[in-house]
């Protein structure tokens, strides 16, 4: 029985390893999980099986734009793809942003699997940003209003 729950302190090396899994070179480093732990408590949140974390979500509130929401990384480990647990971390990511407006994130343009998981809920594109991690490395900003 797979669990959606706050991360504790146990979970971050595991969150560590998924993040690396998934996005290698271009993921969180170890000290940003930590800070994201520290700072952002409520919504860093893991998929379980039992002890053994899969996959992880971390969703922050903007401080640019009231109102917005941004899931900074959402990562299912390899060997537990293909089994929902994306779109269950998806899925609460939207319910826990009930009370915003506005739920956004950003997708690699290459990644069409995402790209279409993230339509299929009613994120819509905002805007390309060319060079948005550095150059060459575009994103899609994608983003889905909250409607209650």
């Amino acid at each position: 029985m797979i669990s959606i729950e706050p991360a504790n302190k146990a979970d971050l090396k595991c969150i560590y390893n998924v993040e690396t899994e998934a996005f290698g070179s271009h993921g969180y480093p170890a000290f940003f999980i930590r800070q994201a732990f520290d700072c952002w408590s409520n919504g860093l949140l893991v998929a379980k099986d039992k002890a053994q974390v899969l996959g992880y979500v971390l969703q922050v509130p903007s401080s640019q734009s009231l109102g917005d929401a941004w899931v900074l990384s959402l990562a299912v480990s390899k060997h537990a793809q293909g089994k929902g647990l994306g779109k269950k971390l998806l899925e609460t990511a939207i319910e826990n942003a009930k009370g915003y407006k506005r739920l956004l994130l950003t997708v690699c343009p290459k990644n069409t699997g995402a790209y279409t998981l993230y339509q299929s809920y009613g994120f819509y594109l905002v805007e390309e940003e060319q060079d948005y991690f550095d150059i060459g490395e575009d994103r899609l900003v994608l983003a889905l209003d909250i409607v209650e």
